[in-house]
């Protein structure tokens, strides 16, 4: 399916972006993988070549500039070339319109805002010039069902997301000319670490899934089970596959277990 297409995975550390990563692998595409934890990324590395991959790591704060470019010229000089870029890097902090000082809630905005709105951006300015060398390539975001509506409690995260997806219906338009197509998926929970990076700890997460089994996510309820990681990693290796999604662009695809139908809960 990509078989020698060289592939940037944002975020790929952990959960989806690890998922991706190494489905990617297996497809064939040579991945370049990047994150802040330098130890996880030689466990991916060590995984993926211990079963026959390709894949270059290399470190890197998505939130910092250089580093972004940094990331887009190593996967350019490693491989020759790049067809396809992931933006899955995220990060969720929680907190209401008017709870707490007027600062903490700006940082919060900031923070949601510089992982999961700008830093896209930045990837997207520094990769399109070499995405436009070769033919039908691919941008691919990670956004969330909360960019879709709203939720109590998230404001900033939830505008972030919006801000993604709203991003990448213009990247669509500006890109098609250069036939980069540019979609993302927009995922419900999922079991990643997301929710305990972003404060919820062991006993409130276990809360958090039993809740999202059988109150916020429609087919959680006879699956008994939210998302799992490869769910959404397949849905962006389909997304990614010009053989197969060749004439899909500007689209948020849900994988969200129904949740984005029934409303906030």
């Amino acid at each position: 399916m990509l078989a020698n297409k060289i592939a940037i995975v944002t975020g790929a550390t952990s959960g989806i972006g690890r998922a991706t990563a190494l489905m990617f692998a297996r497809e064939g595409a040579k991945v370049v993988a990047t994150g802040r934890n330098s130890s996880a990324l030689s466990s991916l590395i060590e995984e993926i070549e211990g079963k026959g991959g390709v894949c270059h790591g290399i470190p890197a704060d998505a939130t910092n500039d250089a580093d972004v470019e940094r990331v887009v010229s190593g996967a350019v000089e490693k491989f020759g070339a790049l067809n396809i870029l992931v933006n899955n890097a995220g990060v969720l902090r929680g907190g209401a319109v008017g709870a707490g000082e007027s600062a903490t809630q700006l940082e919060t905005w900031d923070f949601n805002m510089a992982i999961n709105a700008r830093a896209p951006m930045a990837f997207i300015a520094a990769a399109v010039p070499h995405l436009k060398l070769q033919e039908r390539s691919v941008i691919v975001n990670v956004s969330s069902v909360n960019g879709l509506q709203s939720f109590g409690g998230t404001a900033s995260y939830c505008a972030s997301k919006a801000a993604m997806d709203m991003l990448m219906r213009c990247a669509s338009v500006d890109l098609a000319p250069f036939g980069i197509r540019c979609n993302n998926v927009n995922p419900g929970v999922v079991v990643t670490e997301l929710q305990k990076t972003g404060g919820l700890n062991d006993e409130a997460y276990e809360k958090f899934l039993e809740r999202s089994k059988t109150v916020t996510h429609p087919l959680s309820e006879s699956l008994e089970r939210v998302a799992e990681a490869d769910e959404v990693a397949s849905c962006i290796l389909f997304l990614a596959d010009s053989e197969r999604s060749g004439y899909v662009t500007g689209t948020s695809l849900k994988v969200d277990g129904g949740r984005a139908n029934l409303g906030a809960r």
